[in-house]
């Protein structure tokens, strides 16, 4: 299953901005206040090699990453890549659905859809990469 954050930064992000604009269209300008960003950073990307499933360091991948607060909740997003209006996005939606008392429920449904939606990519994108599997007799 697909976290809310695994299919909110993999969407495209007109659709993420979009979602994000109705939020934003529910509170005064002041309701968001900026802690960081957005800002581009380089983080270390960690692999687990697959044998004896030891960490290591690949090497570092640009990110954008934003940390705000609407209307008093923290929210935190971050994109691989140089996006900062996907990544103020994020945490403006981030912050919206750690809000106490779920006022905005109503984002759950949409954001079902983009997974539905990034599930059935990914479903075509295995199945082409399964159609070139080649299967070598063994001894």
């Amino acid at each position: 299953m697909l976290t809310t954050s695994h299919i909110l930064s993999c969407s495209p992000p007109h659709l993420v901005c979009a979602l994000a604009e109705q939020v934003l269209a529910r509170y005064d300008r002041d309701a968001v206040t900026f802690i960081s960003g957005p800002r581009c950073v380089l983080v270390q990307l960690r692999m687990i090699e697959g044998v004896a499933e030891t960490v290591f360091n690949a090497g570092e991948i640009l990110v954008t990453e934003t940390r705000l607060e609407l209307a008093g909740q923290f929210g935190f997003g971050m994109v691989i890549g140089r996006d900062p209006d996907h990544a103020t996005a994020l945490a403006v939606l981030d912050a919206a659905l750690r809000m106490p008392g779920d006022p905005h429920a109503d984002l759950r449904p949409r954001i079902a859809e983009l997974g539905q939606a990034l599930s059935a990519a990914y479903e075509r994108r295995f199945a082409a990469a399964a159609a070139t599997r080649v299967e070598f007799e063994t001894f």
